[in-house]
């Protein structure tokens, strides 16, 4: 798990922030990411890589449905909450784990409209 400025520092990119809400849904393959979300297939592995090295995602070889070589599948590793309160006398940061669950059971919670993500 990350800290609190690694975190920020990592989701400040819109095109990470894309993948992972895709990925809250269900697992995708890097070239499944690259067609919906109309990015090059090296700028989404380059993203996934920093989003697994830090632990936002976890990956799994699967085997080829047409015979080739297996491919990597990616998954949301983990549930956790970001929160930042700003004002006047007031700054709060917090980066907390969320219930036990997994993906699946925290993106059932989630609005569905994410677009503002």
């Amino acid at each position: 798990v990350v800290d609190f400025d690694e975190a920020l520092s990592i989701l400040e990119n819109p095109t990470r922030r894309q993948i992972l809400k895709r990925l809250v849904k269900e697992p995708h393959y890097p070239l499944q990411l690259s067609e919906l979300l109309d990015v090059s297939q090296q700028a989404v592995v380059k993203h996934l890589k920093v989003l697994e090295e830090s632990g936002f995602v976890d990956s799994e070889r699967m085997p080829s449905e047409k015979g080739g070589p297996p491919t990597k599948m990616y998954k949301v590793s983990q549930s956790f909450s970001l929160r930042l309160d700003l004002g006047p006398d007031l700054f709060r940061a917090e980066h907390r784990k969320m219930p036990s669950g997994g993906p699946m059971r925290l993106s059932n919670r989630l609005p569905k409209d994410l677009d503002s993500v």
